[in-house]
């Protein structure tokens, strides 16, 4: 049985990733099996699992916006930028605790189009190796700048030292800097103490399921009861359906016709058959009025 999809995960704190991969692998006694999107073993939440014809859409899915729910800690600082780390510096006993307000203007500073250092202890490779790896033999490595995107900041809930708030962010955005960064600005120090991520693109918490629900529910027969269609990850493109003809053409790997009205653009759409069965995704020739294969999905 071919199995494709995405299955929406929540992932408890504790595990790796690639634990939960390897979870669904078993579970579907399968190989082709990834994720869009690694969540630190300190974080919870949306972890999205493809299977099938649906890995090749990981990377769509990981270049989407994320959304997190975060418990900062003020008045310290760790090495690491969050809960698992040494304690590196606290809060200056002449320092009081900020306002809400005073708070409110700071964060203001880290929504648009931001420049962010990543934590240290990190999985971004500097000269070919893991920070993490690094960081965790002592070296002292400088850690590159790099432009992040954040949508905005919401504030939940705030009681020093403890504060709550919404992110919703691009690509790449470390929650743990703004944390780190938003203490030094503040003058107490900071660190992440907890992070929930809610949704990746167009996945969200309330999709999710549980690691005790998959290991106790999920198999290949009950995978179309709990996984989503790969074409979920395209939702905003075009839909094209094939005749009989046109679909075996597609299987061929060439070109078929754009119809009457042909895009203006280099669109992306998605492409079906008759039976409504998912094909894959094709990229539109406006000159030469053809939609051209860009993913075939096997039969």
């Amino acid at each position: 049985m071919d199995l494709h999809g995405f299955l929406i995960v929540d992932k408890p704190r504790g595990v790796t990733s690639h634990d939960v991969v390897a979870l669904v692998r078993r579970r579907l006694r399968m190989r082709r099996v990834g994720h869009a999107g690694t969540l630190d073993p300190a974080a919870s939440g949306v972890l999205v699992v493809a299977a099938g014809a649906a890995t090749r859409l990981i990377d769509r899915v990981q270049d989407g916006d994320k959304q997190y729910i975060a418990h900062i800690v003020l008045g310290a600082e760790t090495d690491s930028a969050d809960a698992e780390g040494r304690l590196v510096a606290t809060a200056p006993e002449d320092v009081s605790a900020p306002s809400l307000a005073i708070i409110e203007q700071a964060l203001r500073s880290f929504v648009g189009t931001i420049s962010q250092i990543p934590p240290a202890y990190s999985a971004i490779k500097v000269g070919g190796q893991a920070l993490y790896h690094r960081a965790r033999r002592g070296e002292q490595v400088e850690v590159p700048a790099r432009k992040v995107t954040v949508h905005a900041i919401r504030i939940l809930a705030y009681a020093y030292p403890d504060l709550l708030v919404v992110i919703d962010c691009g690509k790449g955005t470390y929650v743990r800097s703004i944390a780190r960064d938003l203490g030094r600005e503040l003058g107490t120090g900071a660190y992440l103490h907890a992070l929930l991520r809610t949704a990746v693109g167009p996945f969200t918490l309330g999709q999710a399921w549980t690691a005790d629900e998959i290991e106790a529910y999920l198999e290949p027969r009950t995978w179309p009861l709990m996984a989503l269609h790969p074409d979920v990850a395209l939702s905003p493109t075009p839909a094209l359906i094939l005749d009989r003809d046109a679909a075996t053409a597609w299987y061929h790997g060439r070109p078929v016709p754009t119809g009457r009205q042909p895009p203006r653009a280099a669109i992306e759409a998605r492409i079906y058959d008759q039976d409504g069965s998912w094909l894959g995704v094709a990229t539109a020739d406006p000159e030469r009025r053809r939609w051209r294969p860009r993913q075939v999905v096997a039969r």
